[in-house]
């Protein structure tokens, strides 16, 4: 193989170029990520004006909407599952088809029962739910999203 035609002026800026190029990018869709993971981001959306509102008000208003709602352990699922979540919502959005209360999917509800014991193992290994096949939003559905009564965004006593 001849590197001398490689390592010619022309072909080390290209190189160059394209490194840089790719740096940029990479620096773009990481940002890109990063802001897609915040409840500013979430909210925006005019169908998840109330859930925001109502997690505001929740002793959870700390955590991302994501820590919840997406896997955390691997990267690549996390982005799988955000990309299938935020075509589903983007598609529902433009249609303004979302019901009134909105549920979430079988998948969406294993998720979020998987980041709450993760956070909450030492309480729950307390109790029966440590034998595992229950769900942690069956009883505590309300507890992030519907703590306060909260109607078009302002909240009621």
């Amino acid at each position: 193989m001849n590197w001398a035609k490689y390592l010619e002026k022309n072909s080390i800026k290209l190189m160059l170029i394209g490194a840089l190029a790719a740096l940029g990018g990479l620096a773009i869709a990481g940002g890109g990520i990063a802001y897609a993971d915040k409840p500013s981001f979430c909210s925006s959306c005019h169908s998840m004006q109330y859930v925001a509102a109502t997690w505001q008000e929740s002793n959870h208003r700390q955590f991302s909407c994501g820590e919840c709602h997406l896997p955390q352990e691997n990267i690549i699922e996390k982005l799988m599952v955000k990309n299938q979540t935020g075509m589903h919502d983007t598609y529902h959005e433009l249609l303004r088809d979302y019901p009134d209360t909105i549920r979430v999917s079988a998948k969406g509800r294993g998720i979020i029962d998987h980041n709450c014991l993760r956070c909450h193992a030492y309480t729950v290994a307390k109790t029966p739910m440590s034998a595992g096949g229950q769900s942690c939003t069956k009883c505590h559905r309300g507890m992030i999203h519907n703590q306060i009564g909260i109607k078009e965004g302002v909240p009621v006593e």
